[in-house]
């Protein structure tokens, strides 16, 4: 039995994993909002300063241990630092992601950490996987008072995985499409403590990423200053913009205002937001001072307005749940395809497409009365996908250059120039339709990577690929199964 449901708009990886229990087959279909990647329950320990005649080894861990939780201006890992080495350490330059197998040793040249680097964090929160091993050798001396002190720390934060999924928190920064329509998730890292919310704030204010640059709508808000921002216990966070937000138009306010209601939600526990300038608060196009998501759902990246069925294919005959809260109660839907094994159906209900069971042929056909149209022949086809505006994808698992798009049944130009080789395992678009994941199979190794989607009149483009982590939590890759939002 083949499936077709509507996710939320973070991307889903089903793994099979050594050790995993049976994934079930029955019992009730629910629908989940998953917890924010990146994110531990483990417990907070703040960090403390150095103990008086400290080892160079218990001075090394100390700072190791303080870098990865959160302070103003770090100011305790900067106790382990010589005065000259603690002014010109930048803790907020970027994060290095390394992984806990290795303690740091003395050696004669100081206190090495040989680690692998699994992922870099920049200035921005944008996260970046790797696979790197090092080794690192910290210098120390004793200050005036005989203690050991380090001379030579990284140039950023290095933080042990354990750590970083403790620690930090991945928030969606959100941006208005090209066209206007829908706002697209720009996911960032960043520290937990009572400074995030202003720190994603600015970081919304900053604009997108370069890889997200050329699908959503550019603000100029370089000039914007940020004052206070402060949450109170009802979950209302208040943000007021100093000079520069007076210069946005009318317009402009309301896009920022509903970027920053979808973004800042993304905060626990921010559950509403109100900002202001110049002593005035910015309005909704409903004349709403106090927004959350819910005032914008027109732009909503999960496609909230789409009726969301579940479809199934049983004894060769599509079918789709009749009650939502009854699992097992389905109704027969009048369809002219037949043969179908991987099904898709347009977020209008008006339309189906399927590929059959051999993955040899591509039909789609009006739900209802009306001919079945085969769109395409090859092997290895998968499941077909439609776009938010209607368009439908296929690609079949010789690789992406075997990519297809329909509009009205009519193929357009692609072009995938630039992404990567390989084995397609399963591809998925994201439901604001301007982003889509693939896994790729590189003899036995799969990668999991993002590429954004540009249109024209003429076709699409899709470029831009960036590799996903899908062992930041679990610790091992596992093997892909499918992909899901």
């Amino acid at each position: 039995m083949r499936t077709a449901s509507w996710l939320s708009t973070s991307l889903a990886i089903v793994l099979a994993l050594a050790g995993c229990a049976t994934v079930p087959t029955s019992g009730p279909v629910e629908r989940h909002t998953p917890q924010a990647p990146g994110v531990n329950s483990g417990v907070h320990v703040d960090p403390l300063p150095p103990a008086n005649g400290a080892s160079q080894l218990l001075v090394v861990e100390g700072f190791l241990h303080a870098m990865g939780v959160y302070q103003p201006n770090y100011n305790v890992a900067r106790q382990y630092l010589t005065e000259m080495a603690s002014a010109s350490w930048d803790p907020e330059s970027g994060v290095e992601v390394y992984t806990e197998s290795d303690q740091p040793v003395e050696s004669e040249q100081g206190v090495a950490l040989s680690y692998v680097q699994v992922g870099t964090v920049d200035a921005s929160g944008i996260y970046r996987p790797d696979n790197t091993s090092k080794r690192y050798i910290f210098t120390l001396v004793k200050d005036s008072a005989g203690q050991w002190r380090i001379a030579n720390p990284p140039p950023g934060l290095l933080v042990s995985r354990y750590m970083f999924t403790t620690n930090y928190t991945s928030v969606n920064l959100h941006f208005l499409s090209s066209a206007g329509d829908v706002l697209v998730p720009d996911p960032r890292f960043f520290a937990l403590g009572d400074q995030a919310p202003a720190a994603v704030v600015r970081a919304q204010l900053d604009g997108p990423s370069a890889w997200l640059e050329p699908v959503v709508e550019r603000m100029d808000t370089a000039g914007i200053t940020l004052g206070d921002v402060s949450v109170d216990i009802e979950g209302l966070l208040e943000v007021k913009l100093g000079s520069g937000a007076d210069a946005l138009s009318a317009e402009q306010r309301r896009t920022l205002l509903a970027e920053l209601a979808f973004t800042m939600t993304g905060l626990v526990p921010i559950q509403s937001l109100k900002v202001t300038s110049g002593g005035q608060a910015w309005r909704s196009e409903f004349g709403q001072t106090e927004v959350d998501p819910d005032s914008f759902a027109r732009l909503s990246p999960e496609n909230s307005s789409a009726l969301r069925v579940l479809f199934t294919i049983r004894d060769d005959k599509l079918q789709r749940m009749r009650d939502p809260a009854r699992w097992d109660d389905f109704v027969a839907v009048e369809t002219a395809l037949t043969g179908s094994e991987q099904v898709a159906v347009r977020s209008d209900l008006a339309e189906v497409a399927a590929v059959d069971q051999s993955g040899t042929r591509l039909q789609s056909a009006p739900i209802g009365s009306g001919k079945a149209r085969v769109l395409r022949n090859g092997a290895g086809l998968l499941r077909p996908d439609y776009a938010r505006n209607g368009e439908l994808w296929s690609v079949a698992d010789s690789g992406l250059a075997s990519l297809r798009v329909f509009r009205e049944n009519a193929g357009v130009k692609v072009d995938v120039g630039g992404l990567p080789a390989g084995r397609v395992v399963a591809a998925k678009l994201s439901p604001d339709g301007l982003r889509i994941a693939v896994a790729l199979q590189h003899g036995s190794r799969t990668e999991v990577g993002l590429a954004v989607v540009v249109r024209d009149d003429a076709g699409v483009a899709v470029t831009g690929w960036r590799v996903l982590d899908a062992t930041m939590n679990t610790g091992t890759p596992g093997q892909v199964l499918d992909l899901g939002w």
